[in-house]
């Protein structure tokens, strides 16, 4: 098994998008605009929902195909990234047949994270009545929630590679999975890296989103009255920016699949 720096990959990433950029960007608006539209009104409604309103609204339904497109995208980019020559029709039709064994993939780590935070749960709960102390507690909510995160984030480094192994191998459920660990495998410090290296990418795309969109935007309603108009423009501009990251990251990991299973 073979290893990767962060930066050559990088340096990798950026060269592939430059070489690549008109078959990858009209993929990228294409599939993860969409997604990223739909999870950004769907998370926005959710969480207005969770502040003001009883009921959750009908538009926070929108995550869930917004989260399966944003897995198709993953796919497919990653056949583009892994299959040399690859038709764009080719790439969305081998995603179109992986997007099962994915979506088994997925609700099996979900259930497992589950299983897994039910058992802290309780296993923390009886033991605080053991010892007498308050169940509902702010300082015991907050050592929970902890102890629930942390195998959650494990799980999260030695998932990464994932999307690529279940677009390139044709592996069930099962298999996919535990190839996804197996390539993790003394590779923890560097994916930690990988997540900080992408985390501090989207905050640099929120921060655009934030002060260039936003102040564009806020601009125009001003100028014009029509707040309606412009606040969905910066909606779908959002989206596309965030899409295109998006579209960068998948390159990024890709890549980082193909580095570790060369020889």
């Amino acid at each position: 098994m073979g290893s990767f720096s962060l930066g050559t990959i990088w340096e990798q990433t950026v060269a592939f998008l430059r070489r690549e950029n008109g078959l990858l960007v009209p993929v990228a608006l294409a599939i993860y605009g969409p997604a990223q539209l739909m999870l950004d009104v769907g998370l926005t409604a959710a969480m207005a929902a969770r502040s003001a309103q009883p009921a959750l609204p009908s538009e926070a339904l929108l995550v869930l195909p917004g989260a399966l497109l944003l897995l198709f995208g993953n796919l497919a980019i990653a056949r583009i990234v892994l299959t040399p020559g690859v038709s764009v029709a080719e790439a969305l039709a081998g995603a179109t047949r992986r997007v099962g064994p994915a979506l088994g993939a997925m609700l099996m780590l979900f259930a497992v994270v589950l299983a897994v935070g039910l058992a802290i749960i309780v296993a923390a709960t009886m033991g605080a009545m053991i010892f007498g102390a308050d169940p509902k507690s702010p300082a015991l909510a907050m050592q929970l929630s902890a102890l629930v995160i942390v195998p959650m984030i494990v799980l999260w480094v030695r998932m990464l590679m994932l999307p690529a192994v279940l677009a390139k191998e044709e592996q069930g459920v099962m298999a996919a999975l535990r190839r996804a660990w197996a390539l993790s495998r003394g590779q923890g410090a560097r994916f930690v890296g990988v997540i900080l290296l992408t985390t501090f990418l989207g905050i640099v795309v929120a921060m655009i989103e934030q002060f260039v969109v936003g102040s564009l935007i806020g601009l125009a309603k001003l100028a014009t009255g029509e707040d309606q108009i412009f606040a969905l423009l910066g909606t779908v501009l959002n989206a596309g920016i965030e899409a295109l990251l998006a579209m960068a990251v998948a390159v990024y990991l890709a890549l980082i699949y193909r580095a570790l299973v060369s020889d």
